[in-house]
C-alpha cells in the first residue's frame, strides 16, 4: 500500500490524518499523566513525543480548551 493510499484510508475511517490521529492520542496520554501529578509538564511533553514544550502547550489547549498547567491544577 502506498503512503498516499494509506493516508486516504485512515482519513476516510477516522476523519483525521494519521499525523492528527497520533497527535490526539499523544495528547490523551498527556492528559492522563497530568492527572496523576507525578511529573512536571515539561517531562510529560517529552514522554509523549513532543519536542517543544511551547508546541505541546499550544496543541493541548487546542485539543482540550485549557492550558496543561490549568488542567493539572484542576485534577
Amino acid at each position: 500500500m502506498s503512503r498516499a493510499s494509506f493516508y486516504r484510508k485512515v482519513k476516510g475511517v477516522l476523519d483525521l490524518t494519521p499525523n492528527e490521529y497520533i497527535r490526539v492520542e499523544r495528547l490523551k496520554k498527556a492528559a492522563q499523566l497530568l492527572k496523576q501529578d507525578d511529573y512536571k509538564i515539561n517531562e510529560i511533553c517529552y514522554m509523549v513525543g513532543f519536542n517543544s514544550p511551547s508546541y505541546f502547550s499550544k496543541c493541548f489547549q487546542q485539543q482540550f480548551g485549557i492550558l496543561p498547567k490549568d488542567f493539572q491544577e484542576q485534577k
